[in-house]
């Protein structure tokens, strides 16, 4: 696409909602200038023969039939790349794929409201126009989010799913379910600050819920990235809810899959993931989800690391979702949109976007994914407008990316990959064939190889910005197998060669060599190659896990959930919520256990780990669903001083009515006893000149702040829209001030921000290694008063191997001022 043409532009009007439009349907413009010329070149900037013509005395245009593909209307002379409009061409017919490894997150509820975008069609109904959308790319199923606040936003009353079920509807209609989950409580349920303290209550609203919308759901999900600002609570009081909701899902429809809300940092950063499956969580959802926005070089020993943290907690063979992938390779948005301060892609960087989507969705199928979802099909701006993640531009159009959403399920709607194929060096090749599983795959001709050339998007790790040329054009001959031979007309049986590019159009069948090799045009965007037969694979993809959470579950009774709940003027919550530190000799707490069967339990309790007060030995009797839980306050001691051990584990499990139960856990960091005893390393962090400048702000300077006695830093952007950080590196003095055997780094911080809330979208100290890699520990976001803050490190890393640290913040505000001050180590 033309760089000199505006992303949104669109001079003119399409009646095609979304300016996108089945073959084979008429399309007409409008807004025109009475009398210009227009002509239609490919997504590639290639004229279409034919394709040319002028605005009636009333600026309407008719355009000619096109075929599949992607397409830009210009003004007159092709070469002047003055932009009108684009337009999307999908091809008709096709059989609809419920098992499809494609979907999307599109939140039409909540993103694609009415209103979120200009939309001259359907009578401005942005609701139908994007599910007439998803119907027209082929997707079958779509995330969806509904607010329990808006739809119960008052106890004893009956949820109203208006809005939500509607749009499940329209979905419905156009053969498509939606993954619901939600992640907010309304105040009545006592979240505290977010998830709900009242479990009956959340038992009874997804129960509601999951019978509501009754098949109109392929599947539900409990909650949103828990892992960081959407569940500030610790990680055991997330498990607990989790298996509250998924109990209540599955008691109105046990037959739909259940997921755990979606985490979002590195198994290598944090121990969540550990945490809450030592929770035994996995006993609550039948498929791990996870969301993952990094390059697709980084797949592998991500989804190796996910894959071993499953299996240590006995659920290797959980299938694992994607509800949220995307990337930041295209970069900032750099297009200027009609909406102030929101940017949005240049024709360059929606080049990127239709390139990496299928990219993307390959190198997820030869991790074992199952489901992948791509965010966000709609309008969508986050980071004060300078990241667009949507499918549509601001004015509602469709860019390049929703043709290689179409093709990529039309063309492997049905068939299942069989894994990498034998290529040169530079060419990637992946082979898929009919699913014998899919019902509507039985028809599916032949095998179908999906190829291209490498180019930066395949080898990019994180932080680079991918332009979208060169093609990087490389000639691919592929061979065949003994006894594989082209019939006369150029095909192979079954049936005849086709070959279609990334955006759907089709491109003329590959020429033949004399040694019956065909000789393939590979370029960075995917190709499609159908109708082939007889090939292998080199190296087939993970197996796609097939266990579901109630084979997980044995004979353990789900029915009983146990919460502990932690005095906050005992205990602080540390190391990303999955540290609880004793700073007493004491700790109150409160075990309460829940009951959602239908019938009156009997049974009993044990804790494990460290010495707690309070849990009765003899059996007791919890009521059914509805009465609320059994509460017991409890006290529990710190470990002994004296065995030099400052760590423990508290677990909680049961028996009742002949069962064991699912266990609590909470790993624990006796604080008080360890600041008694520990040694302290100040680390020598007073001359401004130590610390490296790291930040996207342009303007940035350190200094020594005198009166108070600490290293300032002022920081500040110009654009509104830009992504604001700031970490500066405070290398170490090594081997004085290594952290081998640390446990704590602790620092006292204040800051000052342009705007009264002086709020932060994040703050963190980050380890960075000797390899340059970084481990990101999140704290308390700092005030405009001197506080202290504990960071507590982590055991499972290798902490002789840091060579610096950063300290610093994601502000909200243009202008920040920082202050840190007595740094020290804690061993």
């Amino acid at each position: 696409m033309g760089v000199a043409a505006a992303a949104s532009a669109a001079a003119v009007t399409l009646d095609a909602p979304g300016h996108a439009a089945r073959e084979g349907d008429p399309v007409a413009m409008r807004d025109g200038e009475p009398g210009a010329a227009w002509s239609i070149v490919d997504w590639r900037d290639r004229a279409v023969d034919g394709a040319a013509g002028a605005f009636d005395d009333n600026g309407c245009a008719e355009l000619p039939a096109l075929p599949p593909g992607y397409y830009r209307i210009v003004g007159g002379n092709p070469a002047r790349r003055d932009g009108l409009a684009t337009l999307a061409v999908v091809a008709g017919g096709g059989a609809r794929h419920d098992a499809a490894h494609t979907a999307i997150d599109a939140a039409l509820s909540s993103i694609s409201r009415r209103g979120a975008f200009p939309c001259p069609w359907n009578g401005g109904d942005t609701e139908r126009t994007v599910a007439d959308l998803l119907d027209l790319a082929g997707f079958t199923l779509v995330r969806d989010r509904l607010w329990w606040g808006e739809v119960q936003p008052k106890p004893g009353t009956e949820p109203r799913f208006s809005r939500p079920l509607g749009n499940a509807e329209l979905l419905a209609r156009r053969g498509a379910r939606i993954s619901g989950m939600f992640h907010d409580a309304p105040t009545w349920t006592h979240p505290s600050p977010k998830l709900p303290r009242d479990l009956d209550a959340l038992h009874r609203f997804c129960a509601e819920a999951a019978a509501a919308f009754g098949d109109r759901a392929g599947d539900w999900e409990f909650w949103n990235e828990p892992d960081i600002h959407c569940a500030p609570e610790p990680v055991w009081e997330y498990a607990a809810a989790l298996k509250t909701a998924y109990l209540g899902f599955k008691s109105s429809r046990p037959d739909l899959p259940v997921l755990n809300g979606a985490l979002c940092l590195m198994p290598q950063r944090s121990r969540y993931l550990e945490v809450m499956l030592d929770n035994d969580a996995a006993l609550y959802f039948d498929a791990f989800n996870h969301h993952w926005y990094a390059p697709p070089s980084t797949y592998p020993e991500f989804f190796s690391t996910i894959r071993s943290r499953l299996e240590e907690a006995g659920a290797a063979d959980c299938p694992i979702w994607i509800t949220e992938f995307g990337t930041e390779l295209e970069g900032h948005a750099q297009a200027q949109s009609a909406t102030e301060r929101r940017k949005e892609h240049s024709p360059g960087q929606e080049r990127v976007l239709a390139e990496f989507y299928p990219k993307a969705h390959i190198a997820f199928m030869m991790e074992g994914v199952e489901r992948a979802f791509f965010f966000v099909f709609g309008v969508r701006n986050e980071r004060g407008g300078s990241k667009d993640f949507g499918v549509l531009r601001r004015n509602g159009t469709a860019k390049p990316i929703f043709s290689a959403m179409a093709t990529m399920n039309r063309q492997l709607g049905g068939k299942r990959l069989v894994g990498r194929m034998d290529a040169p060096p530079g060419i990637r090749a992946f082979l898929f064939e009919p699913d014998p599983g899919d019902a509507d795959g039985a028809d599916a001709t032949g095998q179908t190889v999906v190829f291209w050339s490498e180019s930066p998007m395949d080898t990019a790790t994180g932080g680079q910005v991918v332009e979208s040329s060169p093609d990087f054009a490389r000639e691919w001959r592929l061979s065949f197998a003994s006894g594989y031979a082209l019939n006369s007309a150029g095909g192979a049986a079954p049936g005849p060669l086709r070959l279609f590019d990334t955006c759907g159009m089709e491109m003329p069948p590959p020429a033949a060599a004399p040694d019956g090799a065909l000789v393939l045009a590979a370029s960075r965007f995917p190709s499609y190659l159908t109708g082939l037969h007889g090939l292998r694979a080199v190296q087939p993809p993970h197996p796609i896990g097939d266990q579901d959470s109630l084979a997980r579950q044995g004979d353990i009774d789900p029915s009983i959930v146990i919460r502990p709940i932690l005095d906050r003027l005992d205990f602080s919550i540390g190391s990303n919520k999955t540290l609880a530190s004793l700073d007493a000799d004491t700790g109150r707490l409160a075990v309460e256990v829940w009951n959602f069967s239908d019938s009156a339990k009997t049974g009993t309790i044990s804790a494990t780990g460290c010495p707690i007060a309070g849990i009765p030995s003899d059996s007791f009797v919890i009521g059914p669903r509805g009465s609320g839980p059994v509460c017991f306050d409890c006290a529990l001691e710190a470990g002994d001083a004296a065995s030099g051990e400052y760590s423990a584990a508290l677990r909680l499990s049961g028996n009742f009515n002949g069962r064991e139960i699912s266990r609590a856990a909470v790993p624990l960091f006796f604080a008080k006893r360890f600041l008694e005893t520990c040694v302290r390393v100040p680390l020598a962090w007073r001359d401004p000149a130590k610390w490296t400048r790291n930040t996207s702000a342009p303007e940035f300077s350190a200094s020594w702040d005198e009166r108070e006695k600490a290293v300032r830093f002022d920081v500040a952007w110009k654009d509104t829209a830009s992504n604001r950080w700031f970490y500066p590196i405070l290398e170490l003095a090594l081997p004085e001030e290594s952290l081998a055997g640390a446990r704590r780094i602790v620092f006292e911080v204040r800051s000052e921000q342009d705007k009264v809330e002086n709020d932060f979208v994040s703050q963190n100290v980050m380890l960075v290694f000797a390899n340059g890699s970084a481990h990101y520990l999140q704290y308390e976001a700092p005030t405009t008063e001197w506080e202290r803050r504990h960071v507590d490190l982590p055991a499972d890393q290798d902490l002789s191997r840091v060579t610096a640290i950063r300290i610093g913040a994601n502000p909200i505000g243009t202008r920040c001022s920082f202050w840190v001050r007595n740094i020290e180590v804690l061993k």
